[in-house]
């Protein structure tokens, strides 16, 4: 009758996958180009997590509803006046396809308990793309567990093996926890000016929200128990 019969090798990428993975790529470029050409002021929220902020581009690797986190934020953390919704989220993974983002186009990144999340390499390649978008004197605002404080308030190291505060990898799921050394080192490595350590909420870009993690209900980890850190390009 004019049919060809092939078998399909379920193992391999078909036609329509590809295809599609071309197009929600492509889909993603557009809008972020529009943004940065709508926009004089481009803001980057990463892992972003149900707090979606209006006018960033909020990236994480799927859409959270805030109804389910409304206990917690509170209109204190997440007023109306800030809330974004699906046209602020920017779903993909940072770490495979780097920020596709112009040179020098960004005015400050924020984060809160995400680069923990990531493995020495994947800071580390985060930090360089973190800088290479960033305008020049721009703020890379980061919010990370501090190591030092983990291990010296949790451990007790006369145990041994026994004694160390392993929930801040297990429990937490955390991959590479940084202390104010070693983030300064490395920033300073990769090109950025200037570190400046300070406190929540005491950013020297004014354009950072109300920081919210360490979550203020959480009993294990205050404030003093993250590093608050304005790393300028």
């Amino acid at each position: 009758m004019g049919y060809q019969v092939s078998r399909i090798n379920s193992e391999q990428p078909g036609q329509r996958e590809a295809g599609e993975i071309t197009m929600r790529s492509a889909t993603l470029v557009q809008r972020i180009k529009s943004v940065l050409e709508q926009n004089d002021i481009i803001k980057v929220h990463v892992g972003c997590g149900p707090r979606i902020l209006k006018d960033w581009i909020n990236i994480d690797l799927k859409y959270t509803p805030y109804e389910n986190y409304l206990k917690y934020y509170g209109d204190k953390y997440y007023p109306k006046e800030i809330i974004g919704d699906k046209s602020d989220l920017y779903i993909f993974d940072v770490t495979k396809r780097g920020l596709p983002l112009l040179d020098n186009s960004v005015n400050v990144i924020f984060h809160e308990d995400f680069i923990e999340h990531l493995d020495q390499k994947g800071q580390i390649i985060f930090l360089a793309e973190a800088l290479r978008v960033l305008k020049k004197g721009a703020i890379h605002r980061i919010n990370t567990p501090n190591l030092i404080i983990s291990m010296r308030d949790d451990s007790n190291f006369l145990k041994g093996a026994s004694g160390v505060y392993i929930d801040e990898w297990n429990k937490h799921k955390h991959l590479n926890v940084f202390t104010h050394s070693l983030l300064r080192e490395l920033a300073l490595l990769i090109g950025y000016s200037k570190v400046i350590f300070n406190g929540r909420d005491q950013s020297i870009s004014k354009l950072i929200p109300i920081e919210y993690r360490p979550a203020p209900t959480s009993r294990c980890r205050s404030r003093h128990r993250n590093i608050f850190a304005d790393l300028i390009k």
